[in-house]
């Protein structure tokens, strides 16, 4: 990390201090003295200005909320930078103070116009290392320290720089651009000009720690970004409305950055992360939410608002966080069949069942207690209810999440009447039964049309068992409602009695074997006519 470039001012300042001191190498007036204590006091207020951004910079990057172990460091970092450069401007503050002093600590009668103090004050050697030496040493030691600190792979490099390292210097006789670093910057110069020259050095230190401070900032507080697409969206309230209702959105522009690759999350864990086309040529990175919906804490209305948390993090930025609201409709589950309240005991009842707000009914389910009956799934969404207890509670669910529960009651199945049937036609009790009928047939008759309708595979009655009495003769037990008239020998003016009738059905149950007693008392009596 180089140093941050000069600022315009800096260098028209840093340029008048070049000029003067040249123009002081050919003895000019007096008046150019005078012209280094206007620079100075240029320098020093530009000293003050740049003094406060910088504490400023670092109370911003104290400020930042991001909790993680490189920001912490970065504000550690920060804190022994700022530290760090006041105690060197400390330092150039004193030696500063030294030049316009005489021997005994007295303000020079005329700083301005003096033309030896600072030389021979930062040149001295009698005693050991000059003042000079031990200035450019410190200076030196700053930004070793900084580096240090910074960790930088590009560093800083020493603002203590001889003749031929500056550009105004390049056409310098080659003994100026040899000389050393102390002689170079005290050696014959005045002492307002080496006061201007060290505070001059000051706005260095201060450039050297704004830019130290503005990466770390980044650093704690996020890159800018450049935001290369743009695209119109609407946040609606509800993707689905009713014909007839009004729908509802927010229209805003939505702005992304091409070049950078977000990680998103949905509470903890990661979302998966697609290229969605929003407009020819324009794709956004998009994250995919999706989850099953529930709540329990539902209002009067029905409605539940609920929320879950949202980070989406970048490169070199804080994460970006936002907790997501939005409602749960307590689901109804509605029951279609045309006995949609009512069921028949131990028969298959057949319901399309269809939730409120769903388009698909593959995940609904339906479940019953054990002692109640039980369900028999067909497809999406159709199931077959088969009551054994005269109430069925049936809990509805919805990928696997209960929703709701619906009571039915059942009763019992319609009990046949008894009938003779005569060839295609009915007994008739004026009648009788026609001389030279061979067969009848004895069936229990189901009038409940709803039931048979409803319930076609539960509503095919027949008769295991009966007991034929012959008017004189001995009962004889017959295995189904088929009666022989020529076989017991019946003539005209005979009479029979039907009784002890046992009847099964059919069900649509196939465990069941279409064997299933029905409870019912049949009988009838009966004349052969003539």
């Amino acid at each position: 990390m180089a140093g941050g470039k000069e600022t315009p001012r800096q260098k028209m300042i840093g340029m008048m201090y070049m000029v003067l001191t040249a123009l002081l190498a050919l003895n000019v007036s007096s008046a150019v003295l005078e012209k280094f204590a206007i620079i100075d006091e240029t320098l020093v207020e530009l000293v003050k200005d740049s003094d406060l951004s910088n504490d400023e910079l670092l109370k911003n990057i104290e400020k930042s909320t991001v909790s993680s172990a490189e920001v912490n460091d970065a504000k550690d970092k920060a804190k022994k930078v700022r530290a760090l450069t006041k105690a060197t401007l400390v330092y150039m503050d004193e030696i500063k103070k030294k030049m316009g002093t005489d021997k005994d600590g007295q303000p020079l009668k005329d700083k301005v116009q003096d033309t030896h103090h600072a030389d021979e004050l930062m040149l001295n050697d009698k005693n050991g290392p000059s003042l000079a030496v031990e200035f450019e040493k410190r200076l030196n030691d700053h930004v070793s320290q900084l580096n240090g600190i910074m960790k930088s792979d590009k560093p800083f490099g020493n603002i203590t720089k001889t003749a031929g390292q500056y550009e105004s210097f390049k056409d310098a006789k080659e003994e100026l651009k040899a000389q050393q670093y102390p002689i170079f910057a005290f050696h014959g110069t005045p002492t307002m000009g080496a006061i201007a020259y060290v505070t001059q050095m000051q706005t260095e230190i201060l450039e050297y720690e704004r830019a130290a401070l503005t990466q770390l900032f980044n650093l704690t507080e996020g890159t800018v970004y450049k935001v290369d697409l743009l695209v119109p969206m609407v946040r609606a309230q509800s993707n689905s409305v009713v014909a007839g209702t009004p729908y509802e959105g927010d229209l805003f522009v939505a702005g992304a950055a091409s070049g950078v690759d977000p990680v998103m999350f949905k509470g903890n864990e990661s979302v998966k992360i697609e290229e969605v086309q929003i407009s020819p040529g324009i794709k956004i990175k998009m994250g995919k939410i999706k989850f099953t919906a529930s709540a329990t804490n539902y209002d009067n209305s029905g409605i539940a608002k609920m929320s879950y948390p949202v980070k989406i993090v970048i490169p070199n930025r804080p994460p970006i966080e936002q907790n997501i609201e939005y409602n749960v409709i307590r689901p109804v589950a509605k029951f279609e069949s045309e006995g949609a309240s009512t069921l028949y005991l131990d028969c298959g009842n057949e319901v399309t069942v269809s939730v409120q707000g769903m388009t698909e009914s593959s995940g609904i389910g339906l479940s019953v207690p054990g002692d109640q009956g039980k369900v028999i799934q067909q497809g999406p969404g159709k199931f077959v209810l088969i009551p054994t207890r005269p109430q069925m509670n049936v809990s509805v669910s919805v990928g696997g999440i209960k929703i709701d529960t619906k009571q039915f009651k059942a009763k019992e199945v319609p009990k046949p009447s008894a009938k003779l049937m005569v060839g295609n036609g009915d007994y008739d009790v004026k009648k009788g039964i026609p001389p030279g009928t061979s067969i009848v047939k004895f069936v229990p008759d189901i009038t409940d049309d709803n039931f048979k309708r409803q319930n076609a595979k539960d509503a095919s009655y027949r008769i295991t068992s009966m007991t034929l009495q012959i008017t004189g003769k001995t009962p004889i037990t017959l295995n189904s409602g088929t009666i022989e008239l020529t076989k017991y020998g019946l003539r005209p003016g005979d009479s029979f009695s039907i009784f002890n009738v046992q009847v099964v059905r059919s069900t649509w149950d196939p465990s069941d074997a279409d064997n299933k007693p029905v409870n019912a008392k049949l009988e009838g009596s009966y004349i052969m006519g003539r």
